[in-house]
């Protein structure tokens, strides 16, 4: 197609002028036939009007008996006085008439040299079954039209005498018709140029304000929709501009809308502490956020399937119809460390069956699950604790019973006994309810101002006599100058009195326990407790503050711990804004760290 037939406007003046043109040129052929049938009509009306004036005198010149020479002579007269009439009547066309007699052969001619006098004349001879008639005959020779008019004549008795023969050239008609056309062309071709260029005005004031709400709307098909349209009318067009300025400024709403909207979920995917996937209706990611990959340790692509992601059971089926939680343990880079990861599958709908996708929420409750598992351990440990003791006692009061408190020797050693396991069980009661207070925040501290000398000094000379007895070199070393601690003192005295005597139990004859205290960055103070015992291994390391938890069950038990010293321990130290580790070689030894903050100058005492 023509890039001008693209174009509106030209679409509207080649339409517009193709209707004027076929409508002229109809109303052109219609009056050219009208003004021929006229014209052709008026000049057979005039034929007829002068052959009927001399009708009469004819036939009464054919009807009486007179000699040839004298009918022709009177024929003749008659023949120039309709050549007459017709010349009178302005006729300028070349006009030939004959009358025949009723055989049909010419009598008389208006040619003077005609060779057709004393011939028959067929054309006639055809016609004579009609008192008149007309018809057109075209001249093979030349191509002209002769209008034909033949006239019967009758005398009075209505018997036909003879015929008048009138052929005329159409030539004059013809060409007076030719000339009306050209002059109707002429006009049709103006009309038509002033009604295109009458159309291209027009048309402007349609395609003008199309070509503006076009080009407005390619801008907003590219992002611009900061767009209006002036309105110059309140016709369609005007209309038209109106609705496309509402629909550009509800577009720029809805998109703000959308972005703004866009932007609080890009902000709350990024700063939630869960990790969010979205899929479509296949399964494949088409959304996620920076945390997933974070909690999971990979990377993951958009249009990774979802099941493929997440290490799920392998009887777990996509999609979900319902809300689906899944519990997903995780082994990252540590056989031995774990991570339990709740995923929660929640399907998207449209309506209420089309499922076009789900969005999975994965919470790390790895903390939770271990916050779980310990409580468990606790009340099995707790129970274990108690139900221990508490069975020995039994034990030996049924021993008793039973008559050993008739053996004087028998029975002391079996109280002694109960009496220990009583003690114990009153010590991990003690201890138990100590870690209770600590966790519901329910302990009070008493602190004070405190230099390390004056704490840990006497903590030494408290140790040194046992140490003695077991061979083990104790000594302390503290840093000059160190600064002022604040502390509930008989707090720091159990954490002190809980790590220095598990070193002296699992510390043999002939070791050493080094008690140091020296400046750990500017606002803590570091005190350590070394020891050269049997150490710890390194898969134990990461659970000795756990409550209960003992490296040698047998031996711990054996020794009189409970196995919630350091937990305890841990608890103090952290309330007194510190922390505290350990390090140790196994076979080797065991170090207990543990830093305090310093007195703040601006406050004096904390």
């Amino acid at each position: 197609m023509p890039q001008v037939f693209k174009n509106l406007q030209w679409k509207l003046v080649v339409i517009f002028s193709l209707l004027i043109l076929i409508s002229v040129q109809l109303i052109g052929v219609t009056f050219i036939n009208f003004l021929q049938n006229f014209y052709t009509d008026d000049f057979i009306a005039s034929l007829r009007s002068q052959a009927n004036l001399l009708s009469s005198p004819m036939a009464q010149a054919l009807e009486e008996n007179k000699s040839e020479n004298e009918t022709k002579k009177n024929l003749d007269n008659l023949l120039k006085q309709l050549l007459y009439l017709n010349t009178k009547n302005g006729t300028t066309t070349t006009v030939e008439i004959e009358i025949l007699d009723e055989l049909g052969y010419v009598l008389s001619s208006s040619t003077e040299k005609s060779k057709n006098v004393g011939k028959k004349n067929l054309r006639a001879q055809n016609a004579t079954g009609k008192l008149d008639s007309t018809f057109i005959r075209r001249d093979r020779a030349t191509g002209k039209d002769y209008q034909i008019y033949v006239k019967q004549l009758e005398n009075a008795n209505h018997q036909r005498v003879g015929t008048i023969y009138i052929e005329a050239s159409l030539d004059p008609i013809y060409t007076k018709i030719r000339e009306i056309g050209k002059l109707l062309i002429k006009s049709s071709s103006v009309t038509l140029v002033a009604t295109a260029i009458l159309i291209i005005l027009l048309s402007r004031t349609i395609t003008s304000p199309l070509k503006e709400i076009t080009k407005q709307a390619t801008a907003m098909a590219a992002g611009d929709f900061n767009q209006q349209v002036a309105v110059k009318s309140d016709d369609e067009i005007g209309r038209l501009a109106r609705s496309f300025n509402y629909l550009a400024a509800h577009l720029r709403r809805a998109l703000s809308q959308n972005e703004e909207e866009r932007e609080k979920l890009e902000t709350v995917l990024a700063n939630m502490s869960d990790g969010v996937l979205a899929t479509d209706h296949k399964g494949n990611i088409i959304v996620k956020n920076k945390w997933v990959e974070k909690m999971l340790g990979y990377n993951i692509s958009l249009g990774d399937r979802l099941k493929d992601v997440l290490p799920m059971e392998e009887n777990v089926t996509f999609p979900f119809e319902h809300v689906h939680e899944e519990y997903i343990e995780l082994h990252p880079n540590n056989p031995n460390a774990f991570m339990m990861i709740k995923a929660t599958f929640t399907p998207i709908k449209r309506g209420e069956k089309e499922l076009v996708g789900l969005i999975a929420v994965l919470s790390d409750v790895t903390e939770e699950e271990k916050l779980d598992r310990q409580r468990k351990d606790f009340v099995a440990n707790v129970s274990h604790e108690l139900r221990t003791p508490l069975t020995t006692i039994k034990s030996y009061l049924e021993a008793l019973k039973d008559g050993a408190i008739n053996e004087p020797d028998i029975a002391t050693h079996f109280l002694n006994v109960a009496d220990t396991e009583a003690e114990r069980m009153a010590r991990l009661i003690s201890d138990l309810l100590q870690l209770s207070r600590l966790d519901a925040r329910e302990s009070y501290f008493e602190k004070q101002p405190i230099s390390l000398e004056h704490l840990l000094k006497p903590v030494y000379e408290r140790f040194s006599m046992t140490c003695k007895q077991k061979e083990i070199v104790l000594t302390l070393s503290i840093e000059e100058d160190l600064p002022i601690v604040v502390v509930d003192r008989d707090k720091l005295d159990q954490v002190l009195d809980n790590v220095i005597s598990n070193a002296v139990k699992y510390t043999p004859e002939a070791g050493s326990i080094k008690i140091k205290a020296e400046q750990h960055g500017e606002k803590h103070v570091q005190v350590s407790i070394e020891d050269t015992g049997l150490g710890i291994p390194k898969q134990d390391l990461g659970r000795l503050f756990e409550r209960f938890y003992r490296v040698d069950k047998a031996r711990s038990r054996t020794l009189g711990g409970t196995g919630l010293g350091l937990s305890i321990a841990q608890e103090i130290i952290h309330s007194h804004g510190g922390d505290i580790w350990i390090d140790s070689e196994y076979t080797k030894g065991t170090t207990v760290f543990f830093t305090l903050p310093v007195r703040s100058e601006a406050s004096g005492m904390d």
